[in-house]
Order: structure tokens, then sequence, then C-alpha cells
């Protein structure tokens, strides 16, 4: 059972890499304010001027007021997607995961890694800023390891390296994958695939391989402190082939802005309780967190950093554990890097 979860981990990594994030289409991310410091700590020589102040003629302005004022006046920044036609962004992205299993005595730990190289293409937008992206996967390595058996390997530019484990990655190599519609703020719209065959309502959640793509933005101007909440539900199986809804809820904040680039921390927490290990083991790599660099001039997110590090006790029954532990790093890379690292494929060995 773990074995399949390590392989269901890696297909959906790739899903991942060309799809989007979860959204809450029928709700807008949710601004809270940073905390106000206490009042307690202010300086004697506050004190003494708000004394002097209110003190002052009736028409005169406040120590306290102007404190308010000063809170108002804290820079505050939009994030919005800015989306233009024909454009062409490049991504590079990194992902290593280690799952350990502990049967009583028994323990075996499946590793895999991969390095992604893909783009998306803005292919139309919108009046109101809206824009319809085309992703596609141009080239994946990719390795998994079982326990002590041996590593299998995947290079979509080697045909040497092309294991059958990996044909549905290899299929996906050079094609667009899907058409997604986003707002400005990141909301998504609609979700086609390449054969216009399948939708996704505004009011239903993208499938499990259009995650991770894009993250909710603010619907107004934040400053350093603010914090958006989005919401979402995640669909687990249970016996019988059933499926059942847990209500996640991913929380962002703007932690610091240097010129151009906003750096936004998240969290992603399960809000409905469960008890059921079945369920918290298909739930282990959804509990993520993780750094985002945006570019407020390009209106794109230029770095991501998303980790898991989650464990379940009783994973399988009295005696057993299972550990996740992942890391994804994803940067804009220049349209050259690919064309680059596909040269020297011809002369790698096993």
């Amino acid at each position: 059972m773990h074995r399949c979860l390590v392989c269901r981990s890696l297909v959906i990594l790739i899903a991942c890499a060309i799809g989007t994030s979860p959204l809450s289409a029928d709700e807008k991310p949710e601004v809270t304010a940073p905390a106000v410091a206490d009042e307690s700590t202010a300086s004697a020589a506050d004190t003494a001027a708000a004394t002097k102040t209110e003190q002052s003629d009736s028409g005169e302005t406040t120590a306290s007021q102007e404190t308010a004022e000063q809170a108002d006046e804290a820079p505050r920044y939009e994030l919005t997607y800015i989306f233009t036609p024909g454009q062409v962004v490049h991504l590079q992205s990194d992902y290593h995961a280690k799952m350990t299993v502990k049967f009583k005595q028994a323990k075996q730990i499946d590793k895999n890694k991969s390095k992604l190289w893909k783009h998306y293409t803005v292919v139309a937008v919108s009046e109101d800023g809206a824009g319809t992206l085309e992703l596609q996967l141009d080239k994946a390595h990719q390795e998994a390891q079982f326990g002590e058996h041996p590593p299998e390997v995947f290079k979509s530019d080697d045909p040497k390296f092309h294991h059958r484990k990996f044909r549905d990655t290899l299929k996906k190599i050079g094609r667009p994958t899907a058409l997604i519609d986003y707002s400005a703020q990141g909301k998504l719209l609609k979700v086609v695939d390449p054969a216009g065959t399948k939708k996704v309502a505004a009011r239903k959640r993208p499938p499990q391989d259009h995650q991770g793509f894009l993250i909710p933005l603010p619907s107004k101007p934040v400053s350093v402190g603010e914090t958006w909440k989005d919401p979402y539900q995640q669909s687990v199986g249970i016996k019988g082939g059933l499926s059942r809804i847990i209500d996640m809820l991913r929380v962002y904040e703007l932690k610091s802005v240097d010129g151009d680039l906003a750096t936004i921390e998240f969290k992603t927490v399960i809000l409905t309780p469960v008890n059921n290990k079945e369920i918290l083991v298909q739930l282990i790599q959804r509990q993520t967190e993780g750094t985002i660099v945006f570019d407020m001039k390009q209106g794109l997110i230029v770095e991501k950093l998303i980790t898991v590090n989650e464990s379940v006790v009783n994973a399988f029954g009295p005696g057993t554990f299972m550990q996740a532990v992942t890391k994804l790093t994803e940067s804009t890379v220049p349209e050259n890097v690919v064309a680059k690292n596909e040269k020297p494929a011809a002369t790698e060995t096993k």
C-alpha cells in the first residue's frame, strides 16, 4: 500500500508541475490586518507627548490619533498577475521526496526526485485582465527508488532512459496539457484540456492534476504582515470505493517587500476533524507550507519553495509509522536554459 502511495506522489508531482493552485471559486481571499502593538509598550516620552497633546486646544490632533493614522499610512501593495498576449514564461523545478514506512521491526525508505523544465504561454487576455494560459511540459528527468531496489531512471530527452513506468509523463512532453483561465487575482475561472472535451466549472475545485501552479492573491492592496485565506476542499477515498470531502485552508501572509519583490509565506491546515489513519495517510503530502517570491512589476511568481514534513503514527495498524518529507523549488529561467540542457543528453550513460 505504501509503495502505491509513493508512486502516486510521483504522478501527482508531474501533474502539479503543470497545473494550477487549489482555489475556492465562490469566495474571495479574506484579508486580515496585522496585530497592533500593545499600548503598554509605549515609552515614557510617548506618554508625555500624548499628555501634552491632550492638554492642547480641542482642534489639535491627539497622539493616539496620530499613531492610528501612521498605522493606516503603512505602505500597501497591490499584488496582481499581469498577463500579456503572447507572453511565454519558462520554469525549472526540482523535487525531492522521502517516504519512510515502519512495520514493527521492518523499515523501508522510498525516494523519488525529479527535475522538470516547462513553460506557459498567455494565449488570450480579457478586458478585465483575466488570462488564458496554455501549459506545456518541455523536459523531465525523474528517479524513483523503492527500498533497497535499484533506482528507476527516466529522462525524456534520452531514449535509453524511457522507463515504462514513466510512459504517462513521456506522453505529455512537448504537448499542451491544459488551457486555464485565471483572473488577475489568481482565481480559477475555467480549465479545458487540449482536446476541449473536459471543463471545470467555476464553482468546482480543479482536478488533482491542476494544482500548485498559481496562488490566489488578495482582492485589495495589503501591507506587510497582513494575511489572506484560501479555503478549499480535498477529496479522499474511503472503504467501499466511496469518497469523503475534507475541508482545508491555506493562509497566506505578506512577509516582506524588497523593491519590486514581495515575499509571501503560506501554510496549509486541515479544518475537518480527522481521526481515521487511512485518511491521514492520504493527506500527509497535502499539508504543505512554503515561500513565494512575487515580482509586482512583472506580475508573476519568480520563485517558489514548498515543503512537507508530516508523519502518521499507527498509519497501518499498531506499531506502524509513516513519514513524508518533501521539498519543491521552482524558479523562472531564460528560454535558452532548456535548449542548453538538451544537448548533453545523447552522451549520458546509465
